[in-house]
């Protein structure tokens, strides 16, 4: 066993599970809103938020090691990172374009945005509370700049992501105790953002399709003459991502089934999988439409072996949101101790017993989050949201 071998991943996820397993667990019900409810995304999700916790484990060894940020030697771990992010942003866009294309009356945005505001800020702001405390006990709870820069600090990292993260206090690389995830939430919200001036053509799954497939073209053809812009190629390759996610929703449509067995689906799902980790498909454009493939036998039911609809999977994928945005501040207060950072380059075994240490406390913080802060969040966005709709059908009647 080496510090980049692939089997102790496998054994510390089928360790969570059995943890999760437990009778006490089962207070943590998936969907428990009843919110585009799809079994097997509920179940996908838990493990895309540890391939992310797992990549950046790899990270921190090197960074203990060498001094410098950077990825695994072993392909797997970078592409877990990579496949995870992609299917999540791949899972936003399938959910709510398939709630445009399913509903029979006009989308009620306020309320949307209201849910959505209340499902993302609690666990959010938790988690920017946590670096603030971190920051100021770093900083010896001196302030290092002046009071009004402090406040535009804060005010940027309250943000919910929309706004770059500056430091905070002078303390350098302020947003690296999160480990830079909050970046998928610029995207998130740009795609919120979006959805109401392309919502007309979810009203037909003919429109839709033919709206996806036009976008998917020019924004390949775009991102072919603009690749020497960074920025702007990052920018397009998610939009990409997006379109696949709502032309998996739009093909649903027309293909509610899939016309094989369980078992041969998972077999291709696994096979895919297995292609990508062994080839490194290159290119961004071409190894999203193998995820998507992939994807769209998740949506149409594959559980690839009833993996994704086990109750533990199902708890796991609940508390996903916590396991994602919460995991740098559990790797910050383990490597924080000399003596574990000491320990881990002894060897690897010493190595995987502290990501079984942290990918645990990852998982018990993720539930007490999850119970405490945000399910009681997404409950006031569902009352909040009523209210607003209670309020405005009373106004419509009075005119």
């Amino acid at each position: 066993m080496t510090y980049f071998s692939i089997w102790p991943f496998f054994l510390i996820m089928a360790f969570l599970l059995c943890v999760l397993s437990f009778p006490y667990f089962s207070k943590i019900k998936a969907n428990a809103f009843g919110v585009n409810h799809v079994q097997t995304i509920d179940g996908l999700r838990g493990f895309l938020a540890y391939g992310v916790v797992f990549s950046h484990g790899q990270n921190f060894h090197t960074l203990l090691e060498t001094g410098q940020w950077a990825g695994s030697p072993n392909p797997f771990y970078n592409m877990f990172g990579t496949i995870a992010v992609r299917l999540f942003f791949m899972v936003t866009a399938y959910l709510f374009w398939s709630k445009l294309l399913s509903s029979q009356e006009r989308m009620k945005w306020p309320s949307f945005y209201i849910k959505r505001f209340c499902r993302i800020a609690p666990v959010y702001w938790f988690a920017c509370f946590c670096v603030f405390i971190i920051v100021m006990i770093e900083t010896h709870w001196t302030l290092q700049v002046s009071w009004i820069a402090f406040c535009k600090q804060i005010g940027a990292w309250l943000a919910l992501g929309v706004l770059p993260l500056p430091d905070i206090n002078n303390y350098m690389m302020s947003s690296m105790i999160l480990l830079g995830v909050v970046w998928t939430l610029q995207y998130e919200w740009l795609f919120y953002g979006l959805l109401p001036f392309v919502s007309w053509f979810a009203q037909s799954k003919k429109r839709a399709l033919y709206f996806i497939v036009y976008a998917i073209v020019v924004i390949s053809i775009t991102a072919f003459f603009t690749h020497a812009y960074p920025i702007f190629s990052q920018i397009l390759a998610v939009l990409f991502i997006f379109l696949m996610g709502m032309l998996c929703a739009t093909l649903q449509q027309y293909l509610k089934k899939i016309p094989l067995s369980p078992l041969i689906q998972s077999f291709i799902v696994l096979s895919i999988l297995i292609a990508i980790f062994v080839f490194v498909p290159d290119g961004v454009y071409f190894s999203t439409i193998l995820f998507a493939i992939i994807f769209f036998f998740i949506i149409s039911g594959c559980s690839i072996f009833g993996l994704l609809t086990l109750p533990a999977s199902q708890r796991m994928g609940e508390v996903s949101y916590g396991i994602y945005l919460l995991q740098g501040i559990v790797f910050y207060w383990v490597y924080s101790v000399q003596f574990i950072r000491h320990y881990v380059l002894q060897g690897s075994i010493e190595f995987w017993c502290v990501m079984t240490l942290i990918t645990s406390l990852i998982l018990f913080l993720a539930i007490f989050v999850h119970i405490l802060i945000e399910k009681p969040g997404i409950q006031l966005g569902c009352i909040l949201s009523h209210l607003w709709d209670r309020k405005k059908l009373a106004f419509n009647q009075k005119l």
